[in-house]
């Protein structure tokens, strides 16, 4: 009887088969932010989803694609509520400085980039 935890990106909010990952690098819109590109699926009726790239060749050894598919995938759950529900696939590809750079910067690259994509809603304090 294992419980959900509330704040993890579920399965259901993560791209989890090839063919899924596959569809979103066909035809996604590509946006390049200076640690990651973003690939963007617009998926009308379906929940939006998330899925993450670290390749060897990319970002380097096991060590340091698990450490920026990690950043990446926290970044992208504390941000979820700003995003919407259904209409996004979204497939983020680290590059060798996300493992590196500062969390406040590679946090900023990932909103500037969801911003790009039109998929993130302004907080409150942007509001003033």
């Amino acid at each position: 009887m294992t419980a959900e935890h509330p704040e993890r990106l579920g399965r259901e909010h993560r791209l989890t088969s090839p063919r899924q990952f596959a569809a979103v690098q066909e035809a996604g819109v590509p946006f390049r932010g200076h640690h990651c590109v973003m690939l963007a699926l617009a998926r009308p009726g379906e929940p939006t989803r998330f899925g993450f790239i670290a390749s060897r060749k990319g970002v380097g050894g096991a060590v340091q694609r698990n450490r920026a598919r990690r950043r990446l995938r926290e970044i992208v759950r504390r941000r979820r509520p700003r995003l919407p529900a259904a209409g996004y696939w979204f497939v983020f590809i680290a590059s060798r400085t996300a493992v590196t750079t500062p969390h406040q910067d590679l946090a900023t690259d990932v909103e500037h980039l969801l911003a790009r994509a039109g998929a993130l809603a302004p907080t409150s304090l942007d509001l003033h």
